[in-house]
């Protein structure tokens, strides 16, 4: 039986708690993150952090899993003109390279978070499978463009870290562009990629 008195989960507190642990983290990195400090942030009491996540580590864990799952909506989400599935290899490749690196230059926090915690002992195994899955889109895609012969026959982990790694740098060069001209360097990156990659 339900106690009359307990408080049914608020999802709108528990998204503020992970948003002020992510500006923590930006402000302190990993180490100084403090369980007082993301409730003085949320404006919450500290033991109302542990009603929704039992420790530090579970708070990590559940920020990095969220946000790894928000980049990845962002980024192979079904748009204009259409799901990915349904797009020539390169218009896709080339969306989602463009999405990337967009989410990139937008989120600032949550990628420098998210290459905090990747290899840290935060992340737990159940997260390590679920956000395993976060890449499918695009491994699909590299595949149908390796069956079409339009792309290289490569391993799809060198792949994912050549285009990983490019876009990471490349969207700290945009990210200095100005506002006006950012749209037009971040395709000129995303055709770059293809180029590098196209068979």
């Amino acid at each position: 039986m339900i106690n009359a008195r307990m408080k049914p989960r608020d999802e709108n507190k528990a998204r503020d708690i992970l948003a002020a642990t992510l500006v923590e983290v930006e402000a302190l990195g990993l180490a100084g993150l403090s369980i007082a400090a993301v409730a003085r942030r949320a404006n919450v009491a500290t033991g109302t952090v542990y009603i929704y996540f039992e420790s530090k580590e579970a708070l990590i864990d559940a920020l990095y899993l969220a946000t790894k799952k928000e980049m990845a909506e962002t980024i192979f989400r079904a748009g204009e003109p259409g799901p990915v599935e349904e797009l020539p290899v390169r218009v896709a490749f080339e969306r989602m390279c463009l999405a990337y690196l967009e989410y990139l230059v937008e989120n600032g926090a949550a990628v420098v978070f998210m290459g905090q915690v990747k290899n840290s002992p935060y992340l737990s195994e159940t997260s390590k499978r679920e956000t395993s899955t976060v890449t499918k889109a695009l491994t699909d895609l590299l595949a149908r463009g390796r069956r079409e012969r339009l792309l290289k026959d490569l391993d799809d982990e060198l792949v994912l870290a050549f285009l990983q790694g490019t876009l990471r740098e490349m969207a700290t060069l945009a990210a200095r562009e100005p506002r006006a001209n950012r749209k037009k360097r971040l395709r000129q990156i995303a055709a770059l990629c293809w180029d590098a990659l196209k068979a």
